[in-house]
């Protein structure tokens, strides 16, 4: 049990790490006009708390995994802290989706008025 966590707690923080420095480099094969900076700025400060989000349950489990069952308050806080934030990611996620095809019909949409 001590090492999954200790893995999962690893592997949580890692992901986060690894997302933020991705977001701030760029994609592969991902462009961008001009017109694209609000977006972008916008897309990119929301993926910068998800990323935080992502490190603090890796902090959670890791203090998890630390308290061991010897402190069960301890131990069944940080997993139910865990539980919500991860909640909280997924419902940040359903916003990107939402604010990037927003931005997708707005962009059909300029594109049409410019060929017309």
């Amino acid at each position: 049990m001590f090492a999954g966590g200790m893995i999962l707690a690893i592997t949580c923080m890692a992901f986060a790490v690894w997302l933020q420095r991705t977001e701030t480099i760029g994609w592969p094969q991902e462009s961008f006009d001009d017109d694209d900076a609000d977006y972008r700025r916008r897309r990119r400060r929301a993926r910068l708390r998800v990323n935080v989000l992502f490190f603090i349950c890796g902090l959670l489990i890791l203090v998890a995994t630390l308290a061991g069952n010897a402190r069960a308050a301890i131990w069944a806080g940080c997993w139910l802290s865990v539980m919500a934030v991860l909640m909280v990611i997924l419902l940040l996620a359903c916003l990107d989706v939402w604010r990037t095809y927003r931005h997708q019909i707005q962009r059909l949409n300029d594109l049409r008025r410019k060929r017309s």
